[in-house]
């Protein structure tokens, strides 16, 4: 057992405790530091390593390298160390979370492990029994321990090399993996280590807040990545022979034909991960080395589906509420795929659900399975369409609808008479911000008079990496990304911006969670003429941002400006181009680029050919067209 430590006499033979005497040797501590530490110790009645940690009198490297030196005992400085999946599988990660150790080699039966506290007699004793080795302690200064125990043992997948060892000659067959309990991720020794695996990479999966599981095959060997805030990363390599195994596995899970290689197949699966159910969306395809799967992970607890949560600006949020109290009309989200519409629309939901009106869904497919909702799943080979769906639920007495997709003519139609009628409709639709979602769904087929009439708003959303809270820091706006993107320097004046250098709770990452960006559209009455007139996108656009819409970019920028994400992710996830509209140099307004004169201040835009009257353009001295000199 750990003994308990004991006050530190102020006199001992030789006037000071052995270990004050080491620490005026070193000459960390002056000797009326020591005397004063030592009354306190013996005040407090602790030892003076305790006092000396608690109140932080030393840094905490200089103490425990002290400590390590009196107690003749190796110190290791983490600092620059990396810990390979090897090591790390030396000692399993519960251990090395309750005693606050590391494991650093093996050689033969001694394990030489670094611990916060190398005395504490049943850490030893219980890292022995669990490993089978004599265990040779090391100090380490506790928080770099801990740190790097989170970092390291985070996105360890404990276990796995032994499961493909174990496994590999069940590639042989794929269809040796036993059919299992598929709403449980918990070991048993009665479970074959492919499902084991499958369940350890899940449950990692899920344990670090993933959206999806890619499991690839390849000529050698198969890869198997995670989706972390957006971005793929490695996790797990699995040799090619046991990859068939695994992706039956999970069709079992999913219930699906394990048998059909040759064509995509669809499933889906709940499971149960630390006391909470999870779905999960199941997906292969054949490529040319052999199936590949990718998991969608719909955690209803990780979402929360609350509105004010989400990156909403105050006047943004303001629209939103607005927008969906109302009892009629149409709100559009608009963005590319996986940029977090369906999120944002059940968080509407949420916000006006309530037992005294009903809500109806159709979707295709269903991603989150939400008590309160009635949810229709779209099932094209039994003609249950988007269309079809949307007419069977008008007659199911609706006051809330939400159609998953428009895709085409019928769909958009339907929609928007069922929102003319009476209805609150919500949808979603692909185009890349709030004003060119007008004009695409006039491009499907939808009249310009039933646009004007039902649209009530349209939100444009993107998602950008939040920047880490635990090592963020003051940092330079870098000019050249904001160039890229098209921002003149000017924007960025005032603008306290932030970067994270990168932590154990990130990951290295210095990003930890996302954020929406957002633009929110609320038609006024020019914008319906001009809808009504059959205006271009440029018109649309231009009107929108008389009537205060703020753009993705300018969102974007003000989030970054307040620290809570960078320009680089801006740069990663907004494309310039599709942003960049013409503005008058005199005022500032929004114009459409074919107007010669701002017809808000008179200046003139671009210049014509007084012959023929083309457009001048710059470094010409001719016109190409007639050849009168410009």
């Amino acid at each position: 057992m750990t003994s308990a430590p004991q006050p530190a006499p102020v006199d001992a033979p030789g006037g000071l405790p052995p270990f004050a005497r080491l620490l005026l040797e070193r000459r960390l501590l002056g000797e009326a530091q020591v005397r004063e530490a030592l009354e306190a110790a013996r005040a407090s009645e602790v030892s003076l390593e305790s006092l000396l940690r608690e109140r932080g009198i030393l840094p905490e490297e200089s103490l425990y390298r002290a400590l390590a030196e009196f107690h003749k005992l190796p110190f290791v400085d983490l600092s620059g160390l990396e810990f390979s999946a090897e090591q790390l599988n030396l000692l399993p990660e519960y251990l090395a979370r309750r005693h606050s150790c590391l494991p650093l080699e093996q050689k033969g039966r001694q394990l030489t492990v670094v611990m916060a506290e190398p005395r504490n007699l049943d850490a030893i004793q219980d890292i022995s029994f669990s490993t089978g080795c004599t265990v040779q302690p090391c100090m380490g200064a506790p928080s770099r321990i801990l740190d790097a125990v989170q970092r390291h043992y985070s996105r360890h997948l404990e276990g796995a090399g032994a499961l493909i060892a174990a496994g590999s000659h069940e590639a042989e067959d794929p269809f040796l993996v036993r059919w299992g309990q598929a709403s449980a991720l918990e070991h048993t020794g009665e479970d074959g280590p492919v499902v084991q695996l499958l369940n350890l990479v899940l449950r990692k999966a899920i344990q670090l807040g993933a959206s999806d599981i890619h499991l690839e095959p390849g000529l050698t060997e198969g890869v198997v990545r995670f989706r972390l805030d957006g971005l793929l990363a490695d996790q797990l390599k699995v040799p090619s022979g046991m990859h068939p195994a695994l992706v039956s596995r999970l069709k079992i899970l999913g219930r699906m034909d394990i048998a059909e290689r040759r064509l995509p197949l669809d499933g889906s699966a709940r499971v149960k991960v630390d006391n909470r159910e999870v779905d999960l969306r199941l997906s292969t395809i054949p490529l040319r080395q052999g199936e590949k799967a990718v998991i969608r992970i719909l955690d209803v607890a990780a979402g929360a589906f609350e509105l004010d949560s989400i990156g909403f600006t105050p006047r943004d949020l303001a629209k939103v509420e607005g927008l969906i109290h109302r009892h009629m009309g149409m709100v559009i989200m608009t963005g590319p795929t996986g940029s977090g519409k369906t999120t944002t629309l059940y968080s509407m939901l949420n916000r006006i659900k309530n037992r005294a009106i009903n809500i109806v869904t159709v979707e295709d497919p269903i991603e989150y399975n939400y008590e309160g909702l009635n949810q229709v799943q779209v099932n094209a080979d039994i003609q249950l369409t988007f269309a079809s769906g949307l007419r069977s639920i008008l007659r199911q007495d609706p006051d809330v609808i939400l159609v998953g997709e428009i895709r085409d003519a019928e769909t958009a139609e339907i929609a928007c008479r069922a929102s003319l009628t009476g209805h609150l409709v919500f949808s979603t639709l692909h185009t890349n911000d709030a004003p060119s979602s007008i004009t695409r769904l006039m491009d499907i087929g939808v009249p310009r008079y039933l646009v004007a009439s039902v649209l009530s708003g349209i939100i444009g959303q993107r998602l950008v990496r939040r920047v880490c809270p635990d090592c963020q820091a003051p940092a330079e706006a870098d000019l050249a990304i904001a160039a890229e993107l098209g921002l003149p320097e000017a924007s960025l004046a005032g603008g306290h911006f932030r970067k994270g250098a990168g932590c154990p709770k990130c990951n290295d990452k210095g990003y930890k969670g996302r954020m929406g960006v957002f633009e929110t559209l609320v038609p006024d009455t020019r914008m319906r003429d001009l809808i009504l007139q059959g205006a271009s996108e440029e018109d649309i656009r231009g009107a929108a941002r008389d009537a205060d819409m703020r753009t993705l970019m300018e969102d974007g920028l003000a989030k970054a400006k307040a620290g809570l994400t960078t320009l680089e992710e801006l740069a990663r996830v907004l494309e310039v181009g599709e942003y960049v509209t013409s503005s008058c140099a005199g005022c500032g307004r929004v114009l459409n680029s074919s107007y010669r004169f701002c017809p808000y201040c008179r200046l003139e835009q671009h210049r014509v050919c007084d012959g023929c009257g083309l457009t001048v353009q710059s470094g010409w001295v001719a016109c190409p067209a007639c050849g009168r000199g410009v």
